[in-house]
């Protein structure tokens, strides 16, 4: 009877495999934060957007203090009022890079594929974008807006903080750009756990490898410890990306089970 059922569904084109019992309970990156870390937490949250991983964190961490940083003034000015009544959340309206500078910064029909990444045209993920936004695929990019940039190392010494339990990066393709301006920071062992999504599509006009962010991070004892992919190939689908962890092993011991 199983044998005929599977059958009947593989002319569908499904495909039923047993579980592994080993992976029903798969850890979710919220789940290993509640494992590893204290109920007060210190998180850096760059690239804002809507709020989401304000949110995410919020529900996590209730006594969370999150510092966010979003670039884009409209979706800035919606997350300061959303969560105004919290005195543990600090909104920045601007963006953390490499050094001290005023950049260019485009905004896109879809607010959280801004970046400073141009994005490519005459792509699968383009033509889809554009049409559920009803823009033109030259269109999709709104408007290029002039943004003020500063390194973490220096707010982290204008704002005093010492410690900083996450570090959670989503800057469509400028992580490793906020990675070289956090150098002190990585230097002296004040980081936990990095957080961050590293695009390896061709969405925009630069695409990360993991050499890229490593290299800032293997240097200073940070070892890769969870990932999860969208999609697992460039080939197929719309995109390509994957959202890791890096742990900081001079803190944490990656033996302890969970």
């Amino acid at each position: 009877m199983k044998k005929n059922i599977k059958s009947f569904l593989n002319r569908f084109g499904i495909d039923i495999k047993r579980i592994n019992p080993e992976l029903r309970n798969k850890l979710s990156f919220d789940d290993i934060y509640k494992h590893k870390l204290k109920d007060n937490p210190i998180i850096i949250d760059v690239g804002a957007n809507k709020g989401q991983s304000i949110k995410r964190f919020k529900k996590i961490f209730p006594n969370c203090a999150i510092h966010s940083f979003e670039p884009n003034y409209l979706e800035y000015k919606n997350i300061k009022e959303k969560f105004k009544l919290d005195k543990s959340i600090v909104i920045n309206n601007f963006a953390l890079g490499e050094k001290e500078e005023t950049k260019s910064f485009n905004i896109t029909a879809k607010s959280g594929s801004s970046s400073f990444n141009k994005v490519n045209l005459n792509t699968k993920w383009l033509k889809k974008r554009a049409k559920q936004f009803d823009v033109l695929e030259t269109e999709y990019t709104k408007s290029v807006v002039d943004v003020k940039v500063i390194t973490l190392d220096k707010y982290c010494v204008d704002q005093n903080i010492s410690h900083i339990d996450i570090l959670k990066i989503d800057t469509q393709g400028y992580e490793d750009k906020v990675l070289e301006g956090s150098q002190k920071i990585l230097e002296k062992n004040i980081l936990s756990i990095v957080e961050m999504e590293i695009i390896l599509d061709n969405v925009y006009d630069k695409y990360l490898t993991f050499s890229d962010v490593e290299k800032y991070l293997l240097k200073n004892k940070f070892r890769l410890s969870g990932i999860t992919t969208a999609n697992n190939n460039i080939f197929e689908g719309l995109v390509f990306f994957v959202d890791v962890m890096y742990f900081n092993t001079k803190i944490f011991n990656l033996n302890d089970v969970y």
